[in-house]
């Protein structure tokens, strides 16, 4: 029996669950007030981020016990903090990662992992793209991770508040570089990895741990491991002098024994006599233990066969923290790398991150660095160049006619789509968002600008949909200056107008004014009249929400005359949704009407049925306010019957919320409720302002149980304004395409927009 359709007598009540009954059910006698049952909430994610545990890990018994005490210490409240010291290739993060997989059982909240590449050739991680990946994988969507460094650490702390979490943070700089990553939590414990010692961590309770070279028979002991005891029972003295020549660090040791594994015949005393030479002649590297690191790379670098050295080159150039083979062969300009990846795997000079991708440790990419190579200038532009490709077919899947100022959407406009869908497309864009922006700053730091500009404006379709707010704003900057160094007006104003989007959907108006007031002038100046428009378009959403109506009415309008100009229909039937929406916000209900029959129209001869489902969700409620609930109940089932379908949970609670107005109206508060309460639980998923919006809706309707108001207004949201369709789609809550199910703005785009 439902709320909504009003009392039921006693012979149409069954008191009976059998196994027909799924979800929630409520057996009771007599209810006063509301009942409001939520539905299943996702389990918050637990995180295990740690990498694989090293083979032949051996020893360390001393430094994991005291681990475990610091571990244990009581901390005044603040987590566990451990900072592991010594030098490059002494085993800290194995140390950090065997501790971590062993005690595993302590931290049933999840495992926290970030490398900080505080001593990789390329740029160190910036606490902010950290904290984001963090947020990210507790659970926060992508478009609720804020954009600030002090937002984000105060969101951090809120999320790890009474958790128990492992954070690793492996090859650490700087203290400024750790702090932001130390949860709130008393049952937290974080492990620090670095080379110097961060004396500011003081302050943070730490506790220092110098992680030495092993002994010499546990440095023995992991040779003889990976070699086998049989093999090297005659030359136990000579495996003793090899640890030694090793300085016995464990990544100078696994790399020996590896050449050694791949030739079975060679004995322990042809290394050693190799070794020796190496030594005497290598004086690169500062530390002590790095130099015997650095002679180990440097006579296996010298037995690699040519493709795998010409990999082990090129790709120290490669900026990204790990990478595919696909990137592999844009790096060395191979059509086929797998073999020489696996060569360089063997001799334990790159490691596997998982089936797909590789990754240098920080001395090996170092020692690669240092080797001469003429090709090496040509890595960065050819993997901005491979990246740049790659993003285009997968943002041609995710909004397939978007307008472009890149020219390189023109080589694939025919070609097979890359991905099955656009979700797909979207989700191959996410994971590769650290490596693009990492391509793109290095793309501009040695000025091949061109390309620089152009992967800047392949991240929209994700930064659309996702949102990644912090790398939405940096990679625009980047974008801005490569295009202003090119004398590319067009391409500046383009993305100074997806810069621009960004503020909008984050509520900073006036940024966003800024930003597209530029854009315009630049359109005008350079007679872009795809930008001009979009720039018009934005600057209505930004005077709307200021509160200027007026001003938006007209913003949208010149647009729309530039749309018709141009004869692009989508873009034509989308401004007049907008000025639809717009004018019934200030009760112009007449004109609204016919702007969104119009707009309906144009989308229903398009074929494009979820478009035309949203325009009829905001005639409904225009129905609703003249009186016609029929007329409004009919829309509001078609549009349901498509948006249920979409696969945006945002559309489908749009049509509740309609659904809710519309038993306002026929003065049905228990239904309304019902709907709203539905509703919450859909925007709880994707986030955004209708999510307050509602909760205030539905305390005021907890409010009026209580003490019932004097006047009513059923058409009023919780922060007094009136609730229209286009409180559903301002800036900041949800994208147009159903293939990103956590999206919060945006649209499917059209030759012509940056999208909706």
């Amino acid at each position: 029996m439902s709320s909504r359709s009003g009392a039921a007598s006693p012979s149409e009540v069954h008191n009976h669950i059998d196994g027909g009954a799924a979800g929630a059910v409520l057996q009771a006698g007599t209810i006063t007030g509301n009942v409001v049952i939520a539905g299943p909430r996702s389990p918050e994610p637990v995180p295990r981020q740690l990498p694989s545990a090293p083979s032949h890990f051996t020893s360390r018994s001393d430094e994991l016990a005291a681990l475990d005490e610091i571990a244990a210490q009581e901390a005044d409240g603040q987590p566990a903090l451990a900072v592991l010291i010594g030098p490059g290739g002494v085993g800290k993060t194995a140390l950090a990662v065997i501790w971590g997989g062993r005690c595993a059982d302590r931290y049933p909240d999840g495992q926290l992992y970030a490398d900080l590449r505080g001593f990789s050739p390329g740029t160190t991680v910036l606490p902010q793209d950290a904290l984001g990946a963090f947020l990210r994988a507790l659970g926060v969507a992508s478009e609720r991770v804020p954009p600030d460094l002090a937002e984000q650490a105060g969101l951090f702390r809120t999320m790890t508040a009474g958790r128990r979490l492992l954070v690793v943070l492996d090859n650490a700089f700087s203290a400024a570089q750790v702090r932001p990553l130390i949860p709130a939590s008393a049952g937290c414990t974080v492990l620090v990895t670095s080379r110097l010692r961060l004396d500011g961590l003081v302050s943070e309770g730490a506790r220092f741990l110098d992680v030495a070279p092993l002994s010499p028979s546990n440095a023995a002991e992991l040779v003889v491991r990976v070699l086998g005891r049989t093999r090297v029972v005659g030359e136990l003295d000579k495996v003793a002098e090899l640890a030694s020549l090793c300085g016995r660090l464990p990544m100078a040791l696994r790399v020996a024994a590896a050449r050694l594994a791949s030739r079975p015949r060679w004995q322990v005393a042809r290394v050693v006599a190799e070794l020796g030479d190496e030594r005497s002649r290598l004086k690169r590297l500062s530390s002590e233990g790095d130099a015997s690191v650095a002679a180990m790379f440097d006579w296996s670098y010298r037995a690699l066969p040519e493709t795998p050295a010409k990999l082990y080159r090129l790709l120290s150039e490669f900026p990204g923290a790990s990478f595919g083979i696909d990137v592999a062969a844009a790096a060395a300009d191979l059509a086929e790398p797998a073999e020489g990846l696996q060569v360089l795997v063997d001799a334990s000079l790159l490691e596997e991150v998982d089936e797909f991708r590789y990754r240098f440790h920080d001395l090996v990419r170092l020692h690669a660095h240092a080797q001469h190579d003429g090709d090496r200038a040509e890595v960065v532009p050819r993997v901005a160049s491979w990246y740049l490709h790659a993003m285009t077919r997968a943002n041609m899947v995710a909004i397939p006619i978007r307008w472009r100022v890149s020219p390189v959407c023109e080589q694939y406009r025919n070609a097979p789509p890359a991905f099955g869908s656009g979700r797909a497309a979207l989700d191959w864009l996410d994971e590769q968002l650290p490596n693009a922006m990492a391509v793109l700053e290095e793309a501009y730091a040695q000025r091949h600008d061109e390309v620089a500009w152009q992967l800047c404006e392949a991240l929209w379709e994700l930064f659309l949909h996702r949102k990644h707010f912090p790398e939405w704003l940096r990679s625009h900057e980047t974008g801005i200056a490569a295009a202003q160094r090119c004398g590319n007006v067009v391409a500046e104003s383009r993305l100074r107008c997806q810069l621009g989007r960004a503020y909008l959907d984050l509520g900073r108006f006036e940024a966003a004014d800024r930003e597209c007031g530029h854009a315009l002038e630049l359109a005008r100046g350079a007679g872009s009249r795809h930008n001009e428009s979009v720039a018009l378009d934005q600057l209505g959403t930004a005077a709307q929400g200021r509160g200027d109506v007026t001003a938006a009415i007209a913003f949208y309008t010149a647009s729309l005359a530039i749309e018709m100009e141009l004869g692009i229909e989508r873009g034509v039937a989308q401004r007049h949704r907008r000025i639809g929406e717009t004018l019934a916000k200030v009760a112009r209900d007449g004109e609204a009407a016919d702007h969104l029959e119009l707009a309906r129209g144009m989308f229903a001869d398009l074929g494009d049925e979820k478009d035309e489902a949203k325009v009829l969700v905001g005639l409904a409620r225009l129905d609703a306010r003249a009186g016609n609930v029929r007329s409004a109940a009919r829309r509001l089932d078609r549009a349901r019957k498509v948006l249920a379908e979409s696969g945006s949970t945002f559309y489908h609670a749009d049509v509740l919320v309609g659904f809710a107005d519309l038993a306002e109206y026929d003065d049905d508060p228990a239904a309304a409720r019902g709907y709203l309460a539905e509703a919450l639980q859909l925007y709880e998923q994707v986030g955004g302002p209708q999510e307050d919006r509602i909760r205030a809706r539905l305390r005021s309707y907890d409010a009026e149980i209580a003490e019932p108001p004097a006047t009513e207004n059923p058409d009023v949201a919780g922060d007094g304004r009136e609730l229209t369709a286009h409180d559903a789609e301002a800036p900041g809550t949800v994208a147009d395409d159903p293939a990103a199910p956590r999206q919060t703005g945006g649209g499917d785009g059209q030759p012509g927009q940056l999208g909706e």
